[in-house]
């Protein structure tokens, strides 16, 4: 006889609701293992990792969760609500995803990744070499130094040396689906730039790349709203901006301001700017 998975209903408030709901589309897994790695991972291991609980009552309306218990979770399921002296099944789990969503994104990710990141660290010390299986399949082999986070605590990345590129790079922790290590020995010939990155973490390696624009007064107002993604700026002049910055970084920022940001150096990506406004002219033309 095949016994039936258990069937679990757990209603959230609506601010805890909809990041569980972003961290499952960010983290690419489905509600189902979210909601079990949650229930199998979220245990007396991880007493730091307590958030804040009064954020949830900061929310009256209120969402909910559907899932079925995995074979893993069914095998431990009465044994965890009884050690943790669990009346209602459906308010421990509330409280286990409060307790996950009152951290801070980048903490999060940590911990939702957590054996690549375990493994990825374990690489740093030894200093090996690791290939990284991303979620589209593709695969790398690197020499992994640091696992950093952006300023505003969204995401993680890890700063390495990709063979396959011959050059620096940063990769985003939520792209990772495996992570192997080798027995090679990793490339740390260039300590001081390695280690110059770690001190002054920048998720764009932008250390040592200037690129110039020019600001419109609405421009100039925009650069102080929007702080996601924000260059570091090094010098200005009147309408004239200098950035600490990669061309990625630049292109990512800048392309909301329109007319508001004019790029003046380098060139190419100045050329690259050009290239983009002209094609959606003309499409909207086209339309």
């Amino acid at each position: 006889m095949v016994s039936l998975s258990k069937k679990i209903k757990v209603t959230l408030p609506q601010n805890i609701y909809e990041i569980i709901k972003n961290d499952i589309d960010d983290f690419n897994m489905t509600s189902n293992y979210f909601m079990n790695y949650i229930f199998l991972n979220l245990n007396e291991k991880y007493k730091n990792f307590k958030g804040n609980p009064a954020i949830a009552e900061q929310s009256k309306e209120k969402s909910s969760i559907q899932f079925n218990l995995n074979k893993a979770s069914n095998l431990i399921y009465y044994d965890v609500l009884r050690e943790n002296n669990a009346q209602n099944e459906s308010e421990f789990m509330r409280s286990l995803l409060i307790r996950y969503a009152t951290n801070p994104k980048n903490k999060r990710e940590l911990f939702i990744f957590r054996e690549s990141v375990e493994r990825l660290n374990l690489a740093i010390k030894d200093k090996k070499n690791v290939y990284i299986t991303f979620n589209d399949n593709r695969k790398v082999k690197v020499s992994p130094y640091y696992i950093g986070s952006s300023d505003l605590e969204i995401a993680n990345y890890i700063f390495c040396y990709d063979y396959l590129e011959e050059k620096y790079k940063n990769y985003k922790l939520s792209y990772l689906n495996q992570v192997y290590t080798t027995s090679e020995t990793g490339n740390w010939e260039d300590k001081k730039y390695i280690n110059d990155v770690i001190k002054n973490f920048d998720p764009f390696l932008s250390k040592g790349q200037v690129i110039k624009i020019r600001l419109s007064e609405r421009g100039k107002k925009l650069f102080k709203a929007i702080k996601i993604n924000r260059p570091k700026l090094i010098n200005s002049k009147d309408d004239i901006f200098e950035f600490e910055a990669s061309e990625e970084q630049i292109k990512r920022y800048f392309t909301y301001f329109l007319d508001d940001a004019t790029i003046i150096e380098p060139i190419e990506l100045k050329k690259w700017f050009i290239e983009k406004y002209e094609n959606a002219l003309k499409n909207l033309k086209n339309k």
